[in-house]
């Protein structure tokens, strides 16, 4: 199957975290048609796929990632190869999978003599799907780990990343407060959970946090316009440095539910959804990478710094060395990831995954054998 074919019929049938079943028979039925017996495919992670390529028995693999999963976004692209459904791959993983899939192609073909593991990740938005690859790699030695995200915030044939972190650790938190039901006639017989909930953010907004994003997007409570609140949650976001630094943010956000609960007479507790550690790129990694990319003169290179997008390729950066970069595809409009009219050109999928191809061969060349 051509990979430019694939991307359409992906793009067109997005499905979201861990429900891409119709997106893994899409992907095995195109790597079965590759008819390389060095290439075994299976499933993993539920909804995932992976494509080993061992070459030399015994050796430590190359690990290249591509995630899966689509958002809860209707489409306004007006594209020819629009989703069909009320979802979208509106943050490229439709791209990125193609991207993969031309690169299992190109290795193939070239027979290249190193072991390469390729995994189609299900649950990068929500749920953290790394972390369950993770437990079924656990046996495979790995040497490398890499994957690109594309971006319309950088022209096409722009690279971006960067030395030490490149993405946050993002953690979703759920603060919820408890209070007493009563008829609002009788407010003072309730606990107001609102109220409780209210406090807290107006003491929350007048503290500043350095170097940090932190932030609450949703809120919920209550049953009825004429009873007082018994449970009120806030939901947000925590975007940090490190792990480590977003466990002493819960800890002030901690001081200040439980402060505002007992002045109440309240309760309150704390949940976390997904947890995802930053995204660490290698020294050396980062180096082979930006010399590689300096000899080429049709790709500009970009030291960007650490973002605040959140990322769960975290979970193999902190396990194995690793390279990640942001891949940019902005002709002229940019819109951004997650949004509904976001539409990476079919031309970026060769770009990259030849660009890709050659660091890998220039890599395996200059390190013998890996």
């Amino acid at each position: 199957m051509d990979s430019i074919e694939l991307r359409h019929l992906l793009h067109q049938n997005p499905e979201t975290s861990f429900r891409e079943f119709e997106t893994q028979k899409l992907l095995i039925n195109a790597l079965k048609s590759l008819n390389d017996d060095k290439l075994k495919i299976y499933k993993i992670a539920g909804t995932g796929v992976i494509a080993i390529y061992e070459i030399k028995k015994g050796k430590p693999f190359i690990m290249y990632r591509a995630d899966m999963d689509a958002l809860p976004i209707k489409e306004e692209t007006n594209w020819e190869f629009a989703s069909k459904n009320n979802n979208m791959h509106a943050c490229g993983h439709d791209v990125h999978m193609a991207i993969a899939y031309d690169l299992i192609k190109k290795v193939s073909k070239a027979n290249l003599q190193e072991n390469f593991v390729f995994v189609f990740q299900p649950g990068e938005e929500t749920g953290a799907g790394a972390s369950y690859i993770l437990d079924e790699l656990e046996e495979l030695p790995i040497k490398y780990a890499f994957a690109l995200h594309v971006t319309d915030e950088y022209d096409f044939k722009t690279v971006a990343t960067t030395s030490g972190t490149l993405f946050a650790s993002a953690t979703e938190l759920d603060i919820t407060f408890i209070g007493e039901p009563a008829h609002i006639a009788f407010y003072d017989q309730g606990v107001d959970s609102i109220k409780m909930a209210a406090q807290f953010l107006n003491e929350f907004y007048k503290k500043s946090f350095e170097n940090v994003l932190v932030g609450f997007g949703k809120i919920e409570g209550g049953v009825a316009r004429n009873i007082v609140s018994k449970e009120t949650t806030i939901m947000g976001s925590i975007r940090t440095p490190s792990l480590e630094i977003t466990e002493q943010i819960i800890e002030t956000l901690s001081n200040i539910a439980r402060r505002v609960s007992e002045e109440n007479n309240g309760n309150y507790f704390i949940s976390k959804g997904s947890v995802y550690p930053q995204v660490v790129v290698n020294e050396e990694l980062y180096k082979k990478f930006k010399s590689f990319v300096d000899r080429h003169s049709n790709v500009s290179f970009i030291n960007c710094g650490m973002k605040y997008t959140g990322e769960d390729f975290g979970y193999f950066s902190n396990r194995y060395p690793s390279l990640m970069f942001w891949a940019g595809t902005s002709k002229g409009n940019k819109f951004g990831l997650h949004n509904p009219k976001f539409l990476p050109d079919d031309e970026v999928i060769e770009f990259y995954s030849s660009l890709m191809f050659d660091f890998f061969k220039e890599l395996i060349e200059n390190e013998g054998n890996i």
